[in-house]
């Protein structure tokens, strides 16, 4: 029995040093250096690709409520990525879910019928949110900047102006100690 042990020792250690001793090998791979993180924009895209699939799965339940449910769901994650500033996400999430929207009307009006207006208020809203609250977001922040950037221009002038006014004052300071040492000079000289 010791034998057959130390046996299957010797080919177990025999195989570990001969897969350790390859010559040839390339570096070593780091696997966490495989994997980019996905942008925002990119979470945005899966995060409304799961959306449609949800909602596809109530429209084959033939669920309106359901659907409505999903529908709420997608209007207000538009509005908080619109709300942390992420404009960019917001309309990758709001083109993403608005083209499905698009493409399956007729089966979400079959499941919800012609006259449930609250799931038709929630179709539009989706799909005009960002186009005019992204739009606003921008606007506001567009004006941000062109007022900040009149305010740095403006105090810009302001120190400019004042360090010319204090080179000329010194200017003058200098000329005036030049002249009384010249007139000194020449008093002492008895010119």
């Amino acid at each position: 029995m010791r034998k057959l042990i130390f046996a299957v020792m010797a080919i177990a250690a025999i195989g570990f040093t001969a897969c350790n001793n390859k010559t040839g090998q390339g570096p070593a791979i780091d696997s966490t250096s495989l994997v980019a993180e996905p942008s925002p924009e990119e979470l945005a895209g899966i995060d409304a690709d799961n959306l449609t699939k949800e909602l596809k799965e109530k429209i084959l339940t033939k669920n309106p409520e359901a659907v409505q449910a999903v529908l709420q769901k997608a209007k207000e994650r538009i509005a908080e990525l619109t709300a942390q500033g992420d404009t960019v996400a917001a309309k990758v999430y709001q083109k993403t879910v608005s083209a499905y929207l698009k493409e399956n009307a007729e089966q979400i009006k079959a499941v919800v019928g012609e006259q449930n207006d609250a799931v038709t208020t929630l179709i539009s809203t989706i799909a005009a949110v960002p186009g005019e609250t992204v739009e606003a977001v921008e606007g506001a922040a567009d004006a941000v900047k062109e007022g900040a950037e009149a305010t740095v221009n403006d105090v810009k002038d302001q120190a400019k102006k004042k360090v010319d006014a204090t080179v000329d004052e010194q200017k003058k300071k200098a000329a005036g100690a030049i002249d009384d040492a010249a007139n000194e000079a020449k008093r002492r000289l008895g010119l």
